[in-house]
């Protein structure tokens, strides 16, 4: 991981002297080769100071935020299924591309093989979200363009191609003024309800966009 032995020891002391403990993890976790088994050992590391059943501890997957949403909501998949993609096309009214796309780990591969000349990212932090974090950097760095959409600044926007553009843009805590009035976010949560936020704070800037 990159960690320090002697970190991972001053943090497994925090753990042992705790009262109780809560474990959180992300998609460079359960994404990993050996997602499952990690998740598994996490489980067993909470076991092991009686940090499950008890109020203040336990396992807490960082999931359901609205970047989540896509695959179980509207279908968004980078293998799309034939009926699928046909449906679509049906209902908007275009006509969607038949190839199918890369996951993080395969996007990622490719960018070393020089095989994407330009990254954009929606949101997230993928520089540092993939579990091999060094690889992740290099194959950014190989990419003649990155490109971020962001609400606040993280790892990826230092961490890029040749050249590199930020375009900051509304959270969706803030509000989202358009012709028709102010606009709703459908965000998703852990046990998978869609529902609508909308924002309450005045934009950082009159500039952002949605």
């Amino acid at each position: 991981s990159g960690v320090r032995q002697a970190d991972i020891r001053k943090a497994a002391r925090i753990y042992c002297d705790a009262d109780r403990s809560i474990i959180s993890w992300c998609l460079g976790v359960t994404q990993h080769e050996h997602g499952v088994d990690s998740v598994r050992e996490i489980v067993n590391l909470l076991l092991l100071r009686g940090n499950l059943g008890r109020e203040g501890a336990g396992p807490s997957p960082v999931r359901g935020h609205s970047n989540v949403q896509g695959n179980r909501t509207c279908g968004i998949d980078h293998r799309p299924a034939g009926a699928f993609l046909d449906r679509l096309a049906e209902v908007c009214g275009i006509d969607p591309p038949r190839e199918h796309g890369m996951d993080t780990v395969h996007t990622i591969e490719a960018m070393h093989r020089d095989e994407i000349k330009v990254f954009v990212g929606m949101g997230g932090n993928f520089a540092s979200a993939a579990p091999d974090t060094a690889y992740t950097f290099a194959g950014l760095q190989k990419c003649d363009l990155t490109v971020q959409v962001s609400t606040k600044l993280n790892r990826s926007h230092v961490i890029h191609g040749h050249r590199a553009l930020i375009l900051p843009c509304l959270g969706r805590t803030e509000k989202d003024h358009q012709k028709a009035g102010v606009q709703s976010t459908s965000v998703e949560d852990s046990m998978s309800m869609v529902h609508l936020s909308v924002g309450m704070k005045k934009p950082a800037s009159p500039h952002l966009m949605s």
